[in-house]
């Protein structure tokens, strides 16, 4: 793990979807020779693959973080992808959980996890609801088809979707640049040596630009409204830096805490999430042939 390797997962999260030529002037190299990076970050379990993020506003739901500290077996965490609600997990190191909730009664979600869970949650976090435009069956068509693969060959999405590319790209495009989907890389901890890539949890109302004070290298991943939390990427040169530098936050005037999060795995509630889209596109097309028939 290098800065060029950093750089290569920055953009990742800017657009995972991106070509390796696209990547490559990013980072100043060759298209061969991110297609050897990705491969070594996959090789060393620093890079586990992608997950498809949809801002659940389209579903008239609002996301939750909630956050479980008992330790869990993957066994276990894969059956809490079927609590109700649930859109995904966080595997920590520590073996404890961070479960993504999209729901449209936070109160009645958190109390059904913390039934199924068998376990009362060390708290929760509610993201901010997006501005979205509202999408098309078109829109709904192409995120069902990314869900299992959110890296499909543009060529495949064509022929899953059944639409021309010129459709497809169109919509794509759009649900892209207006951040309703983002195509985001799994990280691990990783086997080797070199720099250390990991996650930050800052909560407090402190802008970015404070932060990148104490942490030039770091990248917005995510952000909570309630309370105010940042999601940050970062890198470092060794634990001993990393925790310096959390130190100094922990210390900086409007942090309240600022916690190393390492995800042992990110898995997704594929299933529950195909649900949310067909059900959008039923609804869709029953509006459809209303309007259709009382034209």
């Amino acid at each position: 793990m290098d800065s060029k390797d950093f750089q290569i997962l920055v953009g990742l999260h800017q657009n995972a979807r991106q070509s390796l030529l696209s990547l490559g002037r990013l980072v100043s190299l060759s298209a061969p020779a991110v297609r050897e990076r990705l491969r070594r970050l996959h090789d060393t379990s620093v890079l586990l693959g992608y997950g498809l993020w949809i801002d659940p506003v389209v579903f008239d739901r609002q996301e939750v973080l909630v956050f479980f500290k008992r330790e869990r077996t993957r066994e276990q965490v894969i059956m809490a992808l079927k609590a109700p609600d649930v859109s995904y997990i966080g595997w920590k190191l520590d073996g404890g959980l961070t479960v993504g909730v999209w729901s449209d009664n936070i109160s009645r979600s958190i109390r059904e996890l913390s039934v199924a869970l068998e376990e009362k949650p060390s708290g929760h976090a509610v993201t901010g609801a997006g501005d979205l435009p509202p999408l098309s069956i078109l829109d709904f068509t192409v995120i069902d088809a990314l869900i299992d693969d959110p890296k499909i060959a543009f060529k495949e999405l064509v022929e899953v979707t059944g639409l021309s590319p010129k459709t497809v790209r169109k919509h794509l495009g759009s649900l892209i640049r207006s951040e309703t989907i983002v195509i985001m890389p799994r990280l691990g901890t990783g086997i080797g040596s070199g720099e250390l890539v990991y996650n930050l949890a800052v909560a407090g109302k402190v802008p970015m630009s404070e932060i990148r004070e104490i942490l030039s290298d770091a990248l917005l991943v995510h952000e909570t409204r309630n309370p105010p939390m940042k999601y940050l990427l970062c890198r470092s040169t060794d634990l001993g830096d990393v925790n310096s530098k959390t130190r100094a936050l922990n210390r900086w005037r409007g942090i309240e805490s600022a916690a190393v999060t390492l995800n042992r795995e990110m898995v997704f509630a594929n299933e529950f999430i195909h649900s949310l889209v067909h059900q959008r596109i039923e609804k869709l097309e029953k509006i459809r042939v209303s309007q259709t028939v009382f034209a």
